[in-house]
């Protein structure tokens, strides 16, 4: 069994479950944010397995091209966008709040 350690950093969004589907496109996306945000930042990427298959200006478009040639829960589409750290979900009081503004 995996065991992974999220590390709640200031600035860094929270990792999902390791149940949650698509989890090693995430992951991997996580893991080359940097350089990606290099190549594709504001762009909507395509992620399935461990590559970007496909990158648009549109959530849509990206859902409407990559359903032609691949099955729907097989990748993600992810806005390649940095973090901004006043919009991430805080917990007060044992609820989550989103930051508006």
């Amino acid at each position: 069994m995996r065991k992974v350690v999220n590390t709640a950093q200031k600035g860094v969004a929270p990792l999902p479950p390791p149940e949650m589907p698509n989890y090693v496109e995430f992951l991997w996306y996580k893991k080359h944010e940097t350089e990606l945000l290099l190549r594709y930042k504001g762009r909507y990427l395509v992620i399935k397995g461990e590559q970007v298959i496909a990158d648009y200006e549109s959530k849509v478009k990206a859902w409407q091209e990559t359903l032609k040639n691949h099955q729907p829960g097989s990748f993600i589409i992810h806005h390649c966008a940095p973090v901004d750290v006043k919009r991430l979900p805080r917990l007060a009081n044992r609820q989550f709040v989103t930051v508006h503004g």
